[in-house]
């Protein structure tokens, strides 16, 4: 009797013990195994997010301060952050030349009967002399021909084709300035696409090989060795390693610009588009909606648009290993939590640790098919683009809340919608966007404008280094959304219209909330 009293009072101790536990330590601290009867009070869901997120943090910023390497066993498992000494390499081989000129490891697409030889012959000439080519497999073009601007991918050839001769002994050169040269505090990156988009336009006319000078925006710490002050700091180089040190060679001896081997752009021929490949604009479907309506010629500038955006794209064509190291530090800033509790979800809570992953190779699926998908983003994600402060001078300033009804608009179509990339150079968009309820908004930390600051004087309150890669890393995130709503009255929007318009978003339209501005005409 005494023995069943015993073991009735242990059983009562037992369960307010196990209320006890469950009150003081709540079910993400405390896991019962049955199986021993041990307890293990693990780390909340929340801390253990917390420390996967550090982890991915500390190692990003030792690789951009150059204290540490990419650590590849620490990191294989966060889908969001790219491996970018790698995809360096791939590019590096996807963008130059072979031994003896052999064409890079693109061509035709899959199915074409021709043998490497008939391929060489047929890759190394300019497809618009016959538009009536096989289907290309160009490695930067996202989508289908269907889903970018008419003649993407064959423009995209041609370009590279043009850049990148056989022979560079017998090329001509056209040297390309960089309007932020000249007015390095009151010219904008996108501006400065569109003023190179022209000086592209007339080398391809001549079949020169364009080279650029002296890049202002990489002219500062972050930007080393030969990519100091050169595009390559952002990008892959506009044309093979070869050409450029011929023409930066050439370029200091006064006999080449005698002979015409080197010109410099002439302002004379404006904004002409070449007409090399017909007029394939006039084939362009309406993708641009302002106030309701479908915009079937963006203000007759569907001729230029269509040329800068091949032109955006080609330059664009590979991100730099500098460049795909700030788009991770931005995404993992941006994303990281959402990727961690993703992760940790997949794990029995108190199990998980970072060392259980840190031997991870990857299948030949995630290597050579599910790597053309890049990093993980929380998808589906609309960027909003909002150009405020001294931009009323050109165009009509509007409130955030107009570009926020454009986006409920996409709601209506897509009603789980609920991310945006948010762009923009002013404090008070960031500080309403907090308004929204149901949306989460993402944006990079970055000191914003108060009041009616000329843009010239925000950027020089960045800093060149820190104003030219927060403008990179927000056009490609930008560009890499699903939906847009923008402001086509402002350069920025223009250029992220146009690289989403060569990358397979064609389809998914852009948003306006003003038309294009007199400048980009």
């Amino acid at each position: 009797m005494e023995k069943s009293l015993w073991c009735k009072f242990l059983w009562i101790v037992a369960v307010f013990l196990l209320i006890f536990l469950w009150i003081v330590y709540p079910s993400d601290r405390c896991v019962l195994n049955f199986s021993t009867g041990a307890v293990n009070f693990s780390k909340t869901h929340q801390e253990r997010v917390r420390d996967l997120v550090n982890i991915w943090s500390e190692t990003l910023y030792g690789v951009m301060n150059k204290s540490a390497n990419l650590d590849l066993d620490s990191l294989s498992y966060a889908p969001h952050i790219q491996d970018c000494k790698r995809s360096g390499e791939l590019h590096a081989k996807l963008d130059g030349r072979g031994e003896n000129g052999k064409w890079p490891p693109w061509s035709l697409s899959q199915g074409s009967n021709l043998d490497s030889s008939e391929v060489e012959i047929i890759m190394d000439q300019m497809f618009y002399i016959n538009n009536t080519v096989p289907s290309l497999n160009i490695p930067w073009i996202l989508g289908g021909d269907e889903e970018n601007l008419p003649l993407t991918r064959l423009v995209q050839h041609d370009l590279w084709l043009n850049q990148h001769p056989k022979d560079c002994s017998n090329a001509r050169f056209l040297m390309a300035d960089w309007f932020s040269q000249q007015t390095p505090t009151s010219i904008g990156v996108g501006s400065e696409l569109v003023f190179l988009s022209a000086m592209f336009s007339m080398a391809v006319m001549q079949k020169r090989v364009l080279v650029t000078k002296a890049y202002h925006g990489a002219n500062h710490s972050g930007c080393l060795g030969l990519d100091h002050a050169r595009w390559s700091c952002y990008f892959v180089p506009e044309a093979s390693s070869e050409c450029i040190a011929r023409a930066l060679e050439l370029s200091s001896q006064k006999e080449p610009w005698d002979q015409g081997l080197l010109v410099n752009f002439d302002h004379n021929h404006g904004w002409t588009v070449p007409r090399l490949w017909g007029e394939p604009w006039k084939r362009i479907e309406p993708s641009v909606e302002l106030d309701g309506v479908l915009m079937a010629d963006v203000n007759g500038n569907n001729e230029r648009r269509w040329w800068r955006a091949q032109v955006f794209r080609y330059l664009m064509r590979f991100r730099s290993e500098y460049l795909c190291n700030l788009l991770n530090v931005a995404r993992n800033e941006a994303f990281g939590e959402a990727a961690a509790r993703l992760i940790l979800k997949n794990y029995p809570q108190g199990n998980w640790n970072s060392n259980n992953h840190s031997s991870h190779s990857e299948s030949p699926m995630e290597a050579n098919l599910w790597s053309s998908y890049g990093p993980w983003i929380p998808r589906p994600l609309v960027s909003i683009h909002v150009r405020q402060g001294d931009k009323n001078i050109d165009m009509e300033v509007h409130p955030f809340k107009d570009y926020m009804k454009l986006a409920m608009r996409l709601r209506k179509k897509f009603p789980h919608i609920n991310r945006v990339w948010l762009s923009t150079e002013m404090q008070n968009v960031i500080d309403e966007s907090k308004e929204y309820e149901g949306w989460n908004f993402f944006f990079t930390d970055i000191k914003r404008q108060v009041g009616a600051t000329r843009m010239a004087e925000y950027m020089a309150s960045l800093g060149k280094r820190k104003n030219f890669e927060n403008s990179y890393v927000n056009l490609l995130m930008a560009a890499d959304c699903d939906f847009f709503v923008g402001v086509l009255g402002s350069t920025w929007s223009y250029a992220i219209d146009c690289l989403r318009m060569t990358s397979g978003k064609v389809k998914a339209g852009f948003l306006t909330v003003n038309p294009v501005n007199y400048l980009l005409r």
